[in-house]
């Protein structure tokens, strides 16, 4: 169950992939082994479900914001007095 959560995930996956290895040659011969095989799975596809969401909602929020954001037109003007450059920006927000 806490291979789901992001600060277990990363040991856990390698425990998970172990696991694996080393039960496989019994997948089909145990219950025990073939159950808890498929409650990992159902975790794991349940996280996958969670992420792509996660995913679809940052995607309308970067649309979101991207459509609010004030435009800023900069309009730089230098101004020469004793023979200093001095740039002026000016924004316009629409």
């Amino acid at each position: 169950r806490r291979v789901i959560e992001p600060r277990f995930t990363p040991v856990l996956v390698t425990v998970a992939d172990m696991m694996t290895d080393i039960y496989q040659p019994v997948v089909g011969q145990s219950a025990v082994v073939d159950k808890q095989f498929l409650k990992l799975q159902q975790a794991i596809g349940k996280e996958i479900d969670y992420q792509e969401e996660l995913l679809e909602v940052l995607g309308m929020m970067d649309t979101l914001f991207a459509t609010f954001t004030k435009k800023r037109d900069t309009c730089l003007e230098e101004n020469k007095s004793n023979g200093v450059t001095e740039i002026i920006e000016t924004n316009t927000n629409y």
